[in-house]
């Protein structure tokens, strides 16, 4: 079995562009993400009708926008389907579409609203019931899928472009609706190994087809999903099995899953088989390994150990580069996000702030600090720069904005007296506290980090500022002093 690693394009995808008609702006409100997509384990026999309408059934009579809607067919469907929502979302679908103007029974955009009505239903089927040919395609594509409608990120799929996909390639493939047909009756009939073999079929068709597929006035992120979406159909069902086998086939949790030996080594397993063929680009195993991830950064620590190599430089030629981009770019990202909500916390000096703060700054320094163990990160590189940039900017700004977190904490101090200030809910003492614990989170980074110079003369200030005589309470009375000393102590690490 050949090496991996060595660096070979394998993807006809990312050379063909995805024609886009005549692109036109999208309105200022575009449609709402689709949420996860309700599948079953592939295969599994079903009977039901494919929830996107073929493109050859005619157009439905065009009411007046004034029109009684309750007559229509279509309206009554989207009437039933909002009724299965959560009342919140029913509520504010039912506002959007309260004005006669705004959405009408013929409109191109209302068969969309149907269908992602449709998919948004959930945990109301039987047993019994089918699972369209769509959403069994979809299913290959959960770990991708994001409900997020602007992102610029490798490796991920917006799940509001799957039903213009889906529509456009059913229009403009004949082979495509044949299988769909197929399909529905091999559901009916319960045909486990016809569906299976179905399926395959209809990946393969749908990724050949997304190199040409035509979708009109639509954003550029559809057009860059339709392309993703073709390089992962491409994977077909050695990819399912790859994902099942990795434990990674469906939606990524909100916990995430942990990096450990076994993922390793069957994810090696796994990249080898899928790239033997060149049909697929299996950098995208990757990516979905790296979306399943409680902490996403950890994928360089797979690369490490799947590659056996710390280079720089042979890394950048590896097929595993672009995970290694699509790290460093959030890292950039985050030392972004910890930047703004660093200055606007000095800024405003409230607790809510602060603790945003000291959470982006903290997930800044997890994520370089992993980074800097497992790979080399040289100035000459694209990585490497990256990476110094991001952490000299967060190094400079954390010393010059500490006088800020230190005058919260005097301001609570000097104004300290047991009558107002002793709640432990006080306002003050919630942003003294959230401060003390930014101060000394980042006295725990300095020394790593190269900012460590200022923290000397601050803990001496606030040593002082702390022990200076309080006010009292008179006696035989509660004192919350020294409680609440003791916690800003704690969070300034002074014991």
């Amino acid at each position: 079995m050949r090496s991996r690693w060595q660096y070979t394009p394998t993807s006809d995808h990312a050379a063909v562009p995805v024609a886009a008609g005549s692109p036109a702006p999208l309105p200022a409100g575009e449609p709402m993400p689709l949420p996860a997509v309700p599948v079953a384990p592939i295969p599994q026999p079903a009977t039901e009708s494919r929830p996107c309408a073929k493109a050859d059934a005619g157009p439905t009579p065009a009411p007046t926008a004034t029109a009684d809607k309750t007559g229509n067919p279509r309206w009554e469907q989207l009437v039933a389907l909002i009724a299965k929502l959560p009342p919140e979302k029913a509520d504010k679908l039912r506002a959007m579409l309260g004005g006669d103007s705004l959405v009408i029974a013929s409109s191109a955009g209302f068969g969309q609203v149907l269908q992602a009505l449709e998919l948004r239903r959930e945990g109301d089927r039987g047993q019994e019931t089918s699972e369209p040919l769509m959403r069994r395609i979809c299913h290959l594509l959960e770990p991708f899928l994001v409900n997020l409608t602007e992102l610029d990120s490798a490796g991920v799929i917006r799940r509001q472009s799957l039903v213009p996909w889906w529509e456009a390639s059913i229009a403009q493939s004949p082979v495509l609706r044949d299988i769909d047909q197929q399909y529905q009756r091999a559901t009916k009939a319960k045909i486990s190994a016809e569906m299976e073999r179905l399926e395959e079929e209809a990946m393969a068709e749908l990724a050949e087809r997304a190199k040409t597929l035509t979708i009109r006035n639509t954003a550029q992120s559809v057009i860059e999903d339709v392309r993703r979406i073709g390089i992962v159909l491409a994977g077909g069902l050695p990819l399912a099995k790859a994902l099942r086998d990795l434990g990674i086939e469906g939606p990524p949790s909100a916990d995430g899953i942990e990096l450990d030996s076994v993922l390793v080594r069957r994810f090696g397993q796994a990249y080898e088989a899928l790239g033997v063929d060149h049909k697929f680009d299996p950098v995208w195993l990757g990516h979905a390994v790296m979306n399943h991830l409680s902490k996403p950064w950890e994928v360089v620590t797979l690369i490490h150990r799947v590659t056996g190599s710390t280079d720089i430089q042979m890394l950048e030629q590896t097929e595993l580069a672009p995970l290694i981009d699509r790290t460093i770019n959030q890292l950039v990202s985050v030392a972004a996000e910890a930047t703004r909500a660093i200055k606007d916390a000095a800024r405003q000096k409230k607790a809510d702030g602060i603790e945003a703060a000291t959470r982006n700054a903290n997930l800044y320094f997890d994520l370089a600090e992993s980074i800097a163990r497992e790979i080399k990160l040289e100035r000459t590189s694209q990585w490497g720069q990256s990476y110094m940039t991001s952490r000299k900017a967060l190094s400079d700004l954390i010393p010059d904005k500490l006088g800020e977190f230190e005058e919260t904490v005097t301001d609570f101090l000097d104004d300290w007296t047991p009558d107002t200030h002793g709640r432990d809910d006080h306002p003050g003492f919630l942003n003294a506290v959230a401060a003390a614990d930014f101060i000394g989170f980042m006295k725990l980074r300095a020394a790593r980090h190269g900012f460590g110079m200022p923290f000397a003369n601050l803990e001496r200030r606030m040593q002082d500022a702390l022990g200076r005589s309080m006010k009292r309470p008179p006696r035989d009375t509660l004192d919350p002093w020294p409680a609440q000393k003791r916690r800003l102590l704690q969070g300034l690490r002074l014991i």
